[in-house]
């Protein structure tokens, strides 16, 4: 899967973020987005949430790019997330695999993930 990392030496957190282009397809194979499954829809509906505006005082919102950052990936399945890194880009012969330890961004199946795990995390603490 191609993949590009994004510098941004302004930001006070996250200065480095790796970012994985999931529906990029090769001449004749599928794209890892057509593999996956985007679970069942978790999100609220937009009526829902804007009658919630209009319900409460406060309201908030966040990063949702920094939201996926947050989750980890379990260490027995960050083994199905592996991918090349390529350190010199002039010597295709030198590469690494890594394994990654956050859910990738721009997945398929990440925004389920995403509100699957919000959802697990409020029920606990209810």
């Amino acid at each position: 899967m191609p993949h590009s990392a994004v510098v941004r030496t302004d930001k006070e957190t996250t200065k480095f973020t790796m970012v994985f282009h999931a529906s990029s397809k090769g001449q004749g194979h599928k794209s890892l987005n057509d593999c996956l499954t985007s679970g069942p829809p978790l999100n609220p509906r937009i009526l829902d949430v804007l009658l919630r505006f209009c319900e409460f005082e406060s309201a908030f919102c966040s990063d949702i790019q920094g939201a996926f950052l947050t989750i980890g990936i379990a260490e027995e399945h960050r083994d199905y997330l592996r991918f090349f890194w390529f350190p010199d880009k002039q010597d295709s012969k030198s590469y690494k695999i890594l394994r990654m330890t956050r859910v990738p961004f721009g997945v398929t199946s990440s925004p389920f993930m995403l509100a699957a795990t919000i959802k697990y995390h409020i029920r606990k603490y209810k």
